[in-house]
Parts: C-alpha cells; sequence; structure tokens
C-alpha cells in the first residue's frame, strides 16, 4: 500500500516535540516535589516528637522513663511510614532523572539523546513499578534524618534511667528500673538492644549500598582533603576548566547537530 492510498486512520509513530516533553518533565517535577514535601512532613513530626518526649520526660524526677520508650515506638512508626514514602518519591524522582539524563543533558550538550535512557523511561511510564526495596529506603532514611534522632531518644532513655531519682547501686539495680509495668527490666533492655543493632546495621549499610537514582552524592576528588581545609574549602568538587579558544577557533566552519528522531 502506498503512503496516499494509506487510510487516516492507521496507526503512525507520534512525532515528540520538544514542548510535549518539557510538559512532560514539568509535570514529573511537580510530582516527585509532592513527595518529597510528604518526607519533609513525616521528618517534622519525628523532630517535634524527639522535642516534646525529651522536654517531659526530664520535667521532674518523678516522670517515667516510659515517655522516651513511646517517643522511641513513635520515631520508629515515622520511619517505617518514611520510607515507604520514599519508595513512591524515588518511583517519580527516577523519572525526573531519567529525563534529564535522557533528553535534557544530551541537548545542553549539543547531542543526540540517549535512546536507552528513554526506552527506560517508556518502559517505566507504562508498567509503573516501585523499583526500591524497603531495607534500601531504611537505610537511605536512616542516614539522612532519623539515626541520629534514634541516637539522642536511646541516650536520653539511658540518663533518664541511670540518674533519676538517682545513681542505681549497680547494673541489677539499674535493669530493675528499666521495667515497664508486668515487662521485666532486662527484657526492655534487650528489646533496645536489638533496635539499636538493626538500625546500627542499616545505618553502615547505607554507606556501602547503591545509592537510589534520584539521591545526591558529592563528586569524587583526586585526593581527600584534610580536615582543617573544609573551613576555607567548603565545595567537594573542583572547577570546570574553561577550553582555551585559538586565535583560528572563529574561521572554523562549524558542523552541524546530527538529527534525531524526537527533532521536529
Amino acid at each position: 500500500m502506498s503512503v496516499k492510498e494509506r487510510r487516516p486512520n492507521d496507526l503512525e509513530q507520534p512525532l515528540v516535540s520538544q514542548q510535549a516533553m518539557a510538559q512532560l518533565f514539568r509535570g514529573e517535577l511537580s510530582r516527585s516535589d509532592t513527595w518529597r514535601t510528604r518526607l519533609d512532613t513525616t521528618t517534622n513530626w519525628a523532630l517535634t516528637t524527639t522535642a516534646a518526649v525529651i522536654s517531659f520526660g526530664f520535667a521532674t524526677p518523678e516522670s517515667s522513663h516510659v515517655t522516651f520508650l513511646v517517643g522511641i515506638w513513635m520515631v520508629v512508626s515515622f520511619l517505617l511510614i518514611e520510607a515507604r514514602r520514599y519508595r513512591y518519591y524515588d518511583l517519580w524522582n527516577r523519572r525526573v532523572r531519567l529525563l534529564e539524563d535522557g533528553w535534557w543533558a544530551p541537548m545542553l550538550r549539543r547531542e543526540p539523546v540517549d535512546p536507552d535512557a528513554l526506552r527506560e523511561l517508556a518502559v517505566e511510564m507504562s508498567r509503573p513499578q516501585i523499583q526500591l526495596s524497603l531495607g534500601s529506603a531504611i537505610a537511605t532514611r536512616l542516614n539522612r534524618a532519623y539515626g541520629p534522632i534514634l541516637i539522642v531518644l536511646l541516650v536520653t532513655w539511658f540518663f533518664k534511667v541511670y540518674s533519676h531519682p538517682r545513681p542505681p547501686r549497680d547494673f541489677s539495680d539499674f535493669t530493675e528500673r528499666a521495667h515497664v509495668a508486668w515487662i521485666p527490666g532486662p527484657l526492655v533492655m534487650g528489646a533496645l538492644l536489638l533496635l539499636t543493632v538493626g538500625a546500627a546495621y542499616f545505618f553502615t549499610a547505607s554507606f556501602f549500598i547503591r545509592a537510589p537514582l534520584g539521591e545526591l552524592r558529592t563528586r569524587p576528588r583526586g585526593r581527600r582533603a584534610a580536615m582543617w581545609e573544609t573551613f576555607y574549602r567548603p565545595y567537594a568538587i573542583q572547577r570546570r576548566k574553561r577550553p582555551r579558544r585559538t586565535a583560528t577557533a572563529g574561521n572554523r566552519p562549524t558542523t552541524p547537530r546530527p538529527t534525531t528522531p524526537f527533532d521536529h
């Protein structure tokens, strides 16, 4: 069948314009920013809870250490909620990174678009699936925010049990103070120890596992900066050297940029 005899309702490959890609990028960026705001909301809840627990826990010597245990339980709950939200944030932020890496970065370099990145983006849009595991999400959020919060709560719980109302006579007296109602103190300390070991494992693993696609990392440098150098050189990246223009560069003919199927 010739081109003239083709019927109007036959399926043809649609043309992708720069305006359409700009609208797609704007929509995906807005969706990613919405989920990023939800992450900040959960982190604010955890910080507010920590401040309130410490304030009420050390208000009077008669305050129970159960307040700190409730605070730890709430922060762990916020961590699990935020890890779930972070998995959805990674889904949408992954699309933004594919658009930046496969479309906008080659355009700024005046190079052809990356077909592999655009093909992966098409698969993500046709079959949306969460790529980030729950363990990686927990490890990333512990590294970013919840690790220091849990450390503060665990340390303040220890000082509360140790100092109020008076320092313990021996270790058995300390474990006796850690009891909660009918739950014995050794069981409470064992649960906290298990929580500490698990959080330390995920926190340490976050430095060795592969970072999510949308997570920022500092660029590696040729040499490791000394500690005192960070006071007057805060940035970890070096300045990009501009290429020198020769005298004959102005008379050199410019080669046109190769066309791509998306230049319409």
